[in-house]
């Protein structure tokens, strides 16, 4: 019998699991954050240089940096396409040329303004604001993004672009202010999308570890009250049993024939109903922790299948069945195996075999060895199974058609358990069938 015991296993692996979910989480966040920032600066130094390709150099050569350009056709040509490249991408709030001048400090040569604006930058106006990005700029001539900053005007993205003349020689800078608001919010918003996920998905294990252990606490109430009261039914069962085989194996009663008909069926009944209440038992162990241990005993087989035979001699008996182990079933095979599990399995299926198999017949157990493991055949000349029902029957609570029409009593449970059993003694089951001739039930063991 496999009794059933309360898990109480701690699980640190599930607050490890969810550690390494969240740390996952800020990294695919972190990642996302650089990805989009990336992307989003140098989409604004292509906009730029885009716009620094369409300034006439030769305009921005004639320029002084002085109030005298504000009369130039140049500056003024310039000014015209500096506020309409402003009005055209309302995303964009300033768009200036800036010069150096020879001490290294920053002026204004133009910017989108109109003059009559407090943002408005006259020609020549110096940018004390001007940042150490701007000045390298001027070093090197490279385009890049910067920000968000913080100047007098508010918040930007800044875009800077090289103004070259006809020989490559840098002569201005094209700069390009877009207010930062928007910039941080794809920031935010897509950076935020991974921890919104992560968050998500904790929620779920959360929710989802919630249910499994109500729902094992409830497995383990049933299996608790199902092994109780099984103890307090098969307890007068089997001293019930153990008196009706006294009965019955006594030489000395006084019982007629027709009164020892009726024990042997009581007796069968009541073995009947011992069998069915450690299947129930059986499978809810299973069902709700695996039910058995690891295969780590060394067992005899030849003396667990004698005794299983002995059990059932009285069942073969009535029908006049003869169990025979065969002789390659060696005395002295040992394997590593749970010795209840094997118990309860062969004892299924050479219970099967005795209930199923014609009177007068006989139920073999024989021994073979293949690669993948030991074989243990059991052998009945029975009813046989239909083939569209051999994958079936080792499902639970299935009846083949043939087991119902012999009136024998069942639960379909049985095959179903000894499947279970095996497998988690990582073997196998199969059958060979042919219905009027028998079953053949093959069981593999590992080596």
């Amino acid at each position: 019998m496999l009794l059933p015991t309360r898990s109480t296993k701690s699980r640190p692996y599930f607050w490890l699991t969810m550690l390494l979910i969240i740390a996952a989480g800020i990294a695919v966040s972190l990642y996302v954050y650089a990805q989009v920032d990336r992307t989003g600066r140098q989409h604004i130094i292509e906009r730029t240089l885009t716009l620094a390709t369409a300034i006439p150099v030769g305009h921005v050569q004639t320029l002084s940096g002085t109030e005298e350009d504000l009369t130039r056709p140049e500056y003024i040509a310039l000014k015209s396409l500096l506020m309409q490249e402003r009005e055209v991408n309302p995303d964009i709030r300033f768009v200036y040329i800036i010069g150096q001048a020879p001490d290294g400090e920053l002026f204004f040569y133009i910017d989108s303004e109109d003059s009559s604006s407090d943002d408005y930058s006259p020609p020549g106006e110096l940018y004390p604001e001007a940042t150490p990005a701007m000045y390298t700029f001027f070093d090197n001539g490279i385009s890049l993004a910067e920000g968000p900053d913080r100047d007098r005007w508010g918040l930007w993205i800044s875009g800077y672009a090289p103004v070259r003349d006809a020989d490559g020689n840098l002569i201005a800078m094209l700069g390009m202010d877009m207010p930062a608001g928007p910039y941080i919010t794809d920031l935010i918003v897509y950076a935020s999308l991974p921890l919104l996920f992560t968050l998500l998905l904790i929620i779920l294990l959360v929710l989802d570890r919630t249910r499994r252990r109500r729902k094992e606490d409830a497995l383990a109430q049933r299996a608790e009250f199902l092994s109780i009261a099984s103890h307090q039914i098969r307890t007068p069962l089997t001293g019930m049993r153990w008196a009706l085989e006294q009965l019955l194996a006594s030489k000395t009663s006084t019982l007629s024939e027709a009164d020892r008909h009726i024990l042997s069926l009581t007796h069968e009944s009541s073995s009947d109903l011992i069998a069915r209440v450690n299947n129930l038992l059986d499978v809810t162990t299973i069902e709700h922790r695996g039910g058995v241990n690891e295969p780590n005993q060394s067992v005899l087989m030849r003396p667990l299948f004698e005794s299983i035979k002995d059990s059932l001699m009285l069942s073969a008996k009535r029908k006049n069945i003869t169990i025979v182990l065969d002789d390659t079933l060696p005395n002295d095979l040992e394997l590593v195996c749970d010795r209840q599990a094997m118990q309860h399995v062969f004892f299924n299926l050479i219970g099967n075999a005795v209930k199923y198999t014609h009177p007068d017949t006989d139920v073999t157990v024989s021994y073979g060895w293949t690669p993948e493991g030991h074989t243990f055949c059991i052998r009945d000349r029975g009813l046989g199974i239909a083939p569209s029902e051999q994958e079936l029957i080792f499902a639970g609570y299935h009846r083949t058609q043939q087991a119902m029409d012999s009136g024998e009593a069942g639960s379909g449970l049985g095959l179903y358990l000894t499947k279970q059993l095996i497998e988690l003694q990582h073997g196998s089951i199969r059958v060979h069938s042919k219905v009027g001739e028998g079953s053949t039930f093959t069981v593999t063991l590992p080596n």
